[in-house]
């Protein structure tokens, strides 16, 4: 399914859901009619706004697996240290000796 009909879908729903408030609100609640309805639609906004934030959980791509073995950088020698990608400097614990 792609992303524009899943979300047209979500949006869908989410209108769905405030309509079913706001009619509900008016249906059940004992006030008066501007109250019920202003209440239902807040409800509903509240309802409407958890629906698409699930969505946009639930829709979002799972991150890349792993590298396996062997994949990454390779340390080689008595105190290397291997890192992707790093611009900055790496301190060992050699008494605050800096080496580059």
């Amino acid at each position: 399914m792609s992303s524009t009909v899943r979300w047209s879908l979500v949006f869908a729903g989410a209108v769905v859901v405030f309509a079913l408030c706001v009619w509900a609100g008016d249906a059940v609640l004992p006030w008066d009619r501007a109250e019920r309805i202003a209440v239902g639609a807040g409800a509903g906004a509240v309802i409407a706004g958890l629906l698409g934030a699930w969505a946009g959980s639930a829709t979002r791509p799972s991150p890349p697996p792993p590298p396996g073995p062997g994949a990454g950088p390779v340390a080689s020698g008595e105190r290397s240290v291997a890192v992707g990608e790093n611009s900055g400097v790496i301190v060992t614990g050699d008494g605050g000796t800096v080496g580059r």
